[in-house]
């Protein structure tokens, strides 16, 4: 590319620049071959600042409000490129031009890269990637390459890679063991990210030229991303989706190729499969929000095609189990991230950080061009600085000599960005002028003198040998031409100067194996011809022996077919028989049915009766003995009210005989011995062994204080020495070395009974908020005490007493079976007051005797003064059918 300066006050004249080619090493090298493209402009009222002169030439102009302007003045740059493309340039145009010779390159064993450069926003992911319905350069070439090699595809897993920028070759059976491996592996619900609008129809795909039909082809890819100077796998298995990829190394092959170490390298089958690749890796690449562009790429993205191809063996069928004989090749899409300046965009932050790596990558890319432009214009060694930065040290194989260099240049040309532009210029100027050695391609499967067309030959024998036995195989055309081969075809061979003798040598010695070779097949042509004829011959004679035996076999058939139709007939005959049986067993088998039926319901019958029986005999012995229950029930009620009222009898006349005593003012002999008498058998008495009903002279209440002179004539003041007691609810039961449990309130007023006595081995608690205390082998007796007011006010006191039986399930539960009341109330009360209350707690010892005990209830805080005259105490004893408590 040619550059001139000119001012626009000498009539655009046009200055040509000093530097020259004439040093250039003039060799078997190739330029890189650099294209531009313009932008559409965005709005109608933009100024542009490049103007096309011709099919390869632009003119540049600053605008007044750019920086060169100002700087240099109003100067014009004329640039010259290999094409130039106008903004109406299709994607199918650029394609041709740019990418179609480096997929040409790639089926024929070529590398190839392709960089698009240019500012923010330009239009380089628009010309590599394209959009729905309008695709650019990397969906076609991923359709034409995959209809170029559709047919000679290797089964997937014949070609695996090492890890170590090579590849392996297995045979049918290890890749078909590896297929059936990812059939049975859990899949990642990975969804489709391919846009199927990408891939074009087949009238527009066309085939390239170059493909060896004799051997079998496998595409892999990958696609890596460089961000802030690192490179980072996008295709690498990390679900879910995320940016936050591991650091990938750039190292050095066995064949002094640059490579990414652990790269993820997908096989694909069709152009599907690689668009589904390609657009899980853009989902993961970085890209931000610019104020020059709404999407812009914050890194370098390397889409990598690699193609490897093997020859198959002289059978042609599997493919040669030899790594030196696989060619493999490779074609590097890059799209550069843009170049910014900051002053424009306003980034801060990490923004900024991002744009600064990216212009720095870029200015190393600039200046491994320079190095290598000095070195070839100069002759000199100078270290081409590639290590600056990840992208030129990935690269650097092809500034070698290994591989084809085309770049695009994208151009926005607004005035405003006149600035940039002017940049990306100048970088393409410079790229257009480095020279690349010119890559040979070494043939290895010429060294094995196969013959070509082998694998269709192949194809022809398959078939024939498949409809061999078919009435058209007669018909089956065959090319033979293909299958005798002279060998390979001419080697590429030039003729540049006299003295190139050896390239003489090497035709002959290529014509001679040729000749060889011909003379080979024809003495093959000719036994083979002998054997054709002697193979006649025997099929001839075979034909007639056939013959023979088939007339023989005929009669030996027409007495079979006699037999069977005799055959045929008997088996009719014993079928229409076995029919007949066959309903008479039927009918039999229904009847028997029937039988059984009737049979199991008379027995349900009889076993229905049985149990009625059963029952009705369990519900007159239920009636009896309940009847026979509440006969003792009456017989019991009687004798408490024969109790009760004889108890009532004996403690009125101890009232009229204190009233007489009292009347008399003194004793006589018979009353003090029957005083001495009482008291004698009021010390002799113990709690627990009070007789079920004591004498009345007994019952006769004691003062509290002597009496004096002045209180002769009022009643004393007197408690009830003496409480009465119920044999059967004896307090003894607390001495037999049974562990309490006494539940009862704190502030409980005490009754000054004796049936109340302290029990020696208990525990006593206010309240159960531990299930242990009830939970416990050792606890045996549970005693639960209440205190409440009855209708006339008195303290009535309640004793609930129980069992604690353990249960199943390792709690316990309370057997309630005794209940004690106890009552107190002054002896000087009213009479009648004194009546009623003794008949209301004769009705309702009656009713707690009818109905039973009451479940015992909180104990209450109510508190109930004594009188001070004194107090009289009473008790009533309720026990019936005991009820259950249970704790867990």
């Amino acid at each position: 590319m040619k550059s001139a300066k000119s001012k626009q006050r000498l009539n655009d004249g046009l200055r040509t620049p000093a530097r020259s080619k004439q040093n250039l090493f003039q060799g078997e090298k190739d330029p890189v071959q650099v294209y531009c493209r313009l932008r559409p402009m965005p709005r109608e009222t933009d100024v542009s600042c490049i103007k096309i002169l011709s099919p390869t030439t632009i003119l540049l102009s600053p605008p007044a409000t750019a920086v060169s302007y100002r700087n240099e003045g109003a100067k014009t740059m004329k640039y010259t490129f290999k094409e130039v493309f106008p903004p109406e340039t299709t994607q199918q145009e650029v394609f041709d031009k740019v990418a179609l010779p480096l997929v040409e390159g790639l089926v024929k064993g070529k590398n190839g890269l392709l960089f698009a450069y240019g500012v923010t926003g330009s239009g380089k992911t628009f010309t590599m990637t394209g959009e729905p319905h309008n695709c650019g350069i990397l969906p076609r070439c991923l359709n034409i390459l995959f209809k170029t090699i559709n047919e000679l595809q290797a089964h997937k897993y014949v070609f695996k890679p090492d890890k170590m920028n090579m590849f392996d070759v297995q045979n049918e059976a290890e890749a078909m063991l590896e297929r059936q491996q990812e059939l049975h592996k859990f899949k990642s619900n990975r969804k489709n990210n391919s846009n199927p609008n990408l891939a074009m129809s087949e009238s527009e795909v066309t085939k390239v030229e170059g493909v060896i039909e004799d051997n079998q082809y496998a595409v892999f890819v990958t696609y890596i991303e460089v961000y802030n100077n690192s490179v980072f796998d996008l295709l690498e298995d990390t679900p879910p989706i995320s940016k936050n990829l591991p650091v990938k190394l750039i190292r050095e092959d066995a064949a002094n190729k640059m490579y990414v170490h652990g790269v993820t390298e997908i096989e694909i089958k069709s152009a599907e499969e690689a668009f589904d690749a390609f657009y899980l890796g853009l989902k993961r690449k970085r890209m931000a929000h610019t104020t020059l562009n709404a999407e812009s790429s914050r890194s370098h993205s390397v889409f990598t095609i690699r193609l490897v191809q093997a020859p198959v063996d002289e059978m042609g069928e599997a493919v040669i189990q030899n790594k030196e004989f696989l060619t493999i090749s490779q074609l590097s899409l890059v799209d550069l991230a843009g170049s910014e300046r900051t002053n424009r965009t306003k980034n801060t932050g990490q923004r900024l950080r991002e744009a600064g790596n990216i212009n720095k990558s870029l200015m190393t890319l600039r200046s491994c061009l320079e190095v290598l432009r000095d070195n070839q214009i100069n002759g000199t060694k100078n270290m081409v600085p590639y290590r600056e930065s990840k992208i030129t040290h990935l690269f650097k194989n092809y500034f070698e000599g290994h591989g084809q260099v085309r770049m695009v240049v994208c151009a926005n040309p607004r005035a405003e960005d006149y600035d940039e532009t002017i940049q990306v210029m100048r970088f393409a100027e410079m790229a257009s002028e480095v020279e690349v050695t010119k890559a040979q391609i070494n043939n290895p499967v010429s060294s094995l003198g196969l013959m070509s067309g082998r694998r269709k030959a192949n194809r022809l024998f398959t078939a024939a040998r498949d409809n061999i036995n078919r009435p058209e195989a007669k018909d089956l055309e065959m090319d033979l031409g293909l299958v005798y081969s002279l060998g390979p075809d001419f080697p590429s061979l030039e003729l540049k100067s006299p003295q190139a003798s050896h390239i003489i040598k090497e035709l002959i010695a290529h014509l001679e194996m040729r000749i060889s070779r011909r003379e080979t097949l024809k003495r093959s042509k000719a036994l083979k011809d002998e054997k054709l004829r002697s193979m006649l011959l025997d099929m001839e004679k075979e034909s007639m022996d056939v013959k023979s035996e088939n007339v023989s076999l005929r009669g030996q058939l027409a007495s079979a077919n006699r037999r069977i139709k005799a055959l045929e007939e008997r088996i009719t005959t014993t079928e229409n028989a076995s029919l007949s049986y066959q309903r008479k067993l039927t009918e039999m088998t229904e009847y028997t049915s029937a039988l059984k039926r009737d049979l199991q319901e008379k027995e349900l019958l009889l076993s229905q009766n049985k149990l009625d029986k059963e029952k009705q005999k369990k519900i007159l012995e239920r009636k009896y003995h309940h009847k026979i229950a509440a006969e003792h029930e009456k017989a019991k009620e009687i004798n408490s009210e024969n109790q009760h009222l004889q108890t009532e009898i004996e403690e009125k006349e101890n009232r009229l005989r204190i009233i007489a005593q009292a009347l008399n003012g003194g004793k006589g002999d018979n009353d003090i011995k029957k005083s001495e008498t009482a008291a004698q058998t009021v010390r002799d008495f113990t709690p627990g062994s009070t007789p079920r009903a004591l004498p009345a002279h007994l019952l006769t209440p004691f003062s509290s204080v002597p009496q004096t002179r002045e209180s002769r004539g009022t009643p004393a003041t007197s408690r009830r020495g003496v409480a009465v007691a119920n044999p059967r609810h004896k307090r003894s039961l607390s001495a037999d070395g049974k562990v309490w449990v006494e539940h009862a309130p704190s502030n409980i007023v005490p009754m000054g009974t004796v049936m109340k006595p302290n029990i020696a081995n208990s525990k006593f608690v206010n309240k159960l908020t531990n299930v242990k205390d009830i939970v416990n082998s050792k606890k045996s007796k549970y005693c639960l005490v209440t205190q409440q007011q009855d209708t006339d006010g008195e303290l009535e006191t309640t004793v609930h007493k129980g069992d604690i039986v353990p249960t199943c399930g390792g709690g316990a539960q309370v057997i309630f079976n005794d209940v004690e009341m106890l009552k107190q109330f002054s002896p000087t009360r009213d009479h009648n007051s004194s009546r009623r209350t003794s008949n209301t707690c004769a009705r309702h010892s009656g009713k707690r005797r009818d109905t039973g005990c009451s479940p015992p209830q909180t104990p209450s805080n109510t508190n109930a003064k004594t009188q001070e005259g004194g107090s009289s105490h009473e008790m009533r004893i309720s026990s019936n059918m005991p009820y259950l408590y249970s704790f867990a």
